[in-house]
């Protein structure tokens, strides 16, 4: 068995990791917020990113009462502000580099 299936769990496996229902998981899933391989929900498998923003989209429909489609549009948002994170992060080396080397 290869390493990536290893770290893949199913539908049923998600739901218990995360105490969460089979029918909210299909409606995060509907959303996009996450999107598992497969076609149907009993072939669904998910990664551990997936199993994090599973985690982080329960806890802002716990804590801030907001809805999938917002949820959605917040998890987004908060993906693309960690990319332009990352992305500045390199730029900075890249520069620190350019400005050590014109000494």
């Amino acid at each position: 068995m290869n390493d990536t299936h290893a770290e893949n769990m199913s539908l049923n496996e998600l739901c218990e990791i995360t105490v969460m229902s089979k029918d909210t998981i299909i409606e995060i899933v509907e959303h996009g917020i996450i999107e598992p391989q497969g076609r149907e929900p009993e072939s669904w498998q998910f990664d551990m990113h997936m199993l994090v923003t599973t985690r982080k989209a329960a806890r802002l429909y716990r804590d801030l009462e907001i809805d999938w489609a917002g949820i959605a549009f917040a998890i987004s948002l908060l993906d693309e502000l960690e990319k332009l994170r990352e992305e500045k992060k390199c730029l900075m080396i890249r520069l620190s580099r350019f400005e050590n080397s014109s000494d």
